[in-house]
C-alpha cells in the first residue's frame, strides 16, 4: 500500500500577492491562530464499489457518506500540528480496493478543531477508531465499525453489520441494520428503526429502543435505565438485564407473546393487563408471567433491584 502526507498544494505568489500580503501583515496578527492555522485537504480517488477503509486519530468532526459513486473523496480542514497520511490500495492497483487514514495530533484539544468529511461508495466497508471525535455517517450500506473514547456517533444507515464502542459518547442510531452490536460505559444509546440481530450494553448510561421491529434482541445495564418500545417480531426472542437501573416496556396489544418478568429486591409493575405479579422467592422482590397467543415471541426481564414496568 502506497503513503503519503496529506498536504495543501503549494503554488508561488506573484510579486503583488507578495506586496499585499506584506501590506496585510498587521491585520493577520490580529486574526485568531487556529484561523491562520487551519490546512485545507482535498483527496480524490478511484475507489471499487466494496471499498474498505480503515480511519485512525482524532479528529473534531468526521463525517461518513455513502454514495452511489465508484470513487473515495476527503475534504475538509486540519489544524497546523495535525499531521495527516493516506495510503490507498496496492501500488498501481485501480481502483483502490482498500485504503486507510492515519490522523496524528499532539493532543485532543489540538485535533477539535479538524473537521473532515469522508465519501465512499455506498457498499463499503468503514472502520473508524478514534480518541475523541463527533462521528457522524449515513447511506452506508456495507459495514460500519466505529469506536471511539470521548465525543459523540450518530448514524444514519442501515448496513449490513453495525458496531459501536464507546467509552463516555453518545450513540444515536436510526436505520434497520440486520446485525448491530453498541457498547457504552456512560454514554447513552438510543435506537430507532430497529434491527434484526441486536445486542445493546451499557453500564450507566441508558438504553432507549424505539420504533421498528427486533427478531433477535439482548439489552443490558448496570444502572443504566431500559426503554423498550419497538416491536417484538414474530417468534421473537428479546432479553432485558439490569442491575439496579429502572426498566420500562411498552407492548402491542395485538401481539402474540410469552413474558416472564422477575426482580430479586425490586418491583415489577405491571400496567398492561390485568395480571398481578406474585413475591419472589423468600418473600422477596417480585415475579410476573404473561402468555398471550400460541405461535408467539418470548421476552424475558430479570433485574437485581431495579423496578420493571409493563406499559401498553
Amino acid at each position: 500500500m502506497t503513503h503519503r502526507r496529506v498536504t495543501p498544494s503549494r503554488r508561488p505568489l506573484a510579486p503583488v500577492v507578495r506586496a499585499a500580503l506584506a501590506l496585510a501583515c498587521g491585520v493577520a496578527l490580529a486574526a485568531p491562530a487556529t484561523a491562520r492555522a487551519q490546512r485545507r485537504i482535498d483527496e480524490r480517488h478511484a475507489a471499487a464499489p466494496d471499498l474498505y477503509f480503515r480511519i485512525s486519530g482524532s479528529v473534531g468532526t468526521l463525517r461518513v457518506i455513502g454514495w452511489e459513486k465508484d470513487s473515495l473523496v476527503i475534504t475538509g480542514t486540519l489544524p497546523a500540528g495535525v499531521r495527516a497520511e493516506l495510503g490507498i490500495g496496492e501500488p498501481g492497483g485501480v481502483p483502490a480496493r482498500g485504503a486507510k487514514m492515519y490522523i496524528e495530533s499532539p493532543n485532543d484539544a489540538v485535533a477539535a478543531g479538524g473537521s473532515l468529511e469522508v465519501r465512499v461508495p455506498a457498499r463499503a466497508r468503514v472502520w473508524i477508531k478514534s480518541g475523541t471525535a463527533n462521528v457522524d455517517a449515513r447511506d452506508v450500506t456495507g459495514g460500519l465499525d466505529v469506536n471511539v473514547i470521548g465525543g459523540s456517533v450518530r448514524i444514519a444507515a442501515s448496513p449490513r453489520e453495525l458496531q459501536v464502542e464507546a467509552m463516555d459518547a453518545g450513540v444515536e442510531i436510526t436505520g434497520t441494520p440486520r446485525w448491530l452490536r453498541a457498547k457504552t460505559a456512560s454514554g447513552d444509546i438510543t435506537v430507532r428503526g430497529g434491527a434484526a440481530d441486536v445486542a445493546l450494553t451499557s453500564v450507566s448510561g441508558s438504553i432507549r429502543m424505539i420504533d421498528g421491529s427486533v427478531e433477535r434482541g439482548r439489552v443490558e445495564t448496570v444502572t443504566g435505565g431500559i426503554s423498550f418500545s419497538a416491536t417484538a417480531a414474530r417468534g421473537a426472542d428479546l432479553t432485558f438485564d439490569t442491575h439496579s437501573g429502572p426498566i420500562d416496556l411498552r407492548l402491542p396489544g395485538a401481539g402474540q407473546f410469552t413474558l416472564t418478568a422477575s426482580s430479586v429486591t425490586g418491583a415489577v409493575e405491571n400496567h398492561f393487563d390485568k395480571s398481578r405479579p406474585t413475591p419472589g422467592r423468600e418473600g422477596r422482590g417480585a415475579e410476573l408471567a404473561i402468555a398471550r397467543g400460541n405461535e408467539s415471541a418470548r421476552i424475558t426481564i430479570r433485574s437485581f433491584k431495579g423496578t420493571i414496568t409493563l406499559r401498553p
